[in-house]
């Protein structure tokens, strides 16, 4: 996991979603912090703006947030 990456990550989910930063853990699902559609989509735009990646909306309340930080910065070609 880039730490860079994830450090985006829950920093968006704290400043654009309003995530309490106790909640945050490497460990911990999108589907165990409780959000919504909304906020998954808001997610979603806020890391585009900061990260070359698309953040897929499907299948991702069942990643964890280190899963996620994965995926934002895996190549191109492994997503």
């Amino acid at each position: 996991m880039s730490s860079s990456t994830y450090e985006t990550l829950t920093e968006a989910l704290v400043t654009r979603i309003g995530v309490d930063p106790g909640q945050l853990a490497p460990e911990r699902t999108f589907a165990e912090l409780a959000l919504d559609s909304m906020a998954l989509v808001e997610l979603a735009v806020a890391l585009d703006e900061h990260a070359e990646a698309v953040f897929p909306l499907e299948g991702l309340s069942g990643l964890t947030l280190a899963e996620a930080a994965d995926l934002l910065s895996a190549p191109t070609a492994e997503r």
